[in-house]
């Protein structure tokens, strides 16, 4: 079978489940992950005849997308600002949004300072390995309460040659460090469980514990991450969420009521409010 009638499979066959966009860029994914090819390359070899063996794999991807795996999963691997970042099923697939938080934060500082910073809930390690990677100087430390989660992120640091401070840490308790930073960030679990529901089903396949927060206290990691902010950042020191649009408005006045100032709102690259920033004192 050439590369041609694999792509007419997986178009025709994931039609139900993804856009012919979405499939044509999973596709390229795979094709460079197994096959070696740019997706330029795709293009030019669509006329190659596959080895049987190879055949027998793309069809096996196939099957995995049908069941819904994530393609980042089935890969194995994500690419976040500039770095290769490995995944599977114990952490959060990285986002673009969250690539966007990592770069309004950088843009704001220099590397001349060696600055403490905090990154709330790391899963992967994403954001405190980019930032460690594009700031070596600041000394970043990364929580999470997931033991896989910070295996994962252990590796990635190591992976990318970053030296960060991985802490066991559930920002519920009521008990924290009591370390002065000049800098948290954060991309905490935000979405209500009444939108389980109209979760695509490849998204369902992450830690759910990762995304959904329950209804009845939808802003609970926020109303902690802000109370410890507001006792642990120095002064002029500066928070970094991303969040839920429809709740950003209210995490706006959680932050002036915890006497927070200069806080700005921000869109994500599809117009939607995702990021919010504010300074303490």
């Amino acid at each position: 079978m050439t590369v041609k009638k694999i792509r007419a499979q997986f178009l025709k066959l994931l039609s139900s489940q993804y856009t012919q966009d979405e499939i044509g860029v999973h596709f390229e994914m795979l094709c460079e992950a197994y096959l070696n090819f740019t997706p330029a390359q795709v293009v030019l070899n669509l006329d190659e005849a596959l080895s049987t063996e190879k055949e027998a794999q793309f069809l096996a991807l196939l099957k995995e997308l049908q069941e819904n795996e994530p393609i980042q999963y089935i890969i194995g691997a994500v690419v976040f600002a500039d770095l290769v970042l490995e995944v599977d099923e114990r952490v959060l697939i990285p986002r673009p949004e969250t690539e966007e938080l990592v770069y309004w934060l950088l843009s704001a500082y220099d590397n001349e300072a060696p600055l403490h910073v905090l990154d709330i809930g790391t899963g992967s390690g994403c954001v405190a390995i980019a930032l460690k990677k594009a700031r070596p100087n600041w000394k970043v430390t990364a929580w999470d309460v997931d033991l896989d989660a910070l295996a994962t992120a252990k590796h990635n640091a190591k992976k990318n040659s970053v030296t960060i401070n991985f802490e066991v840490v559930d920002v519920l308790d009521a008990q924290l460090p009591n370390t002065n930073w000049d800098i948290i960030v954060s991309n905490p679990p935000y979405v209500p469980e009444s939108e389980k529901a109209h979760t695509t089903a490849h998204v369902l396949r992450e830690p759910e514990h990762a995304i959904f927060v329950s209804e009845s206290s939808p802003l609970i990691f926020y109303e902690h991450i802000i109370n410890y902010a507001a006792k642990q950042l120095n002064t002029k020191g500066s928070i970094y969420l991303e969040g839920h649009a429809p709740l950003m408005k209210t995490l706006n006045l959680l932050l002036t009521q915890a006497r927070f100032s200069d806080i700005v709102l921000r869109n994500d690259f599809r117009t939607n409010p995702r990021f919010i920033r504010a300074h303490f004192r």
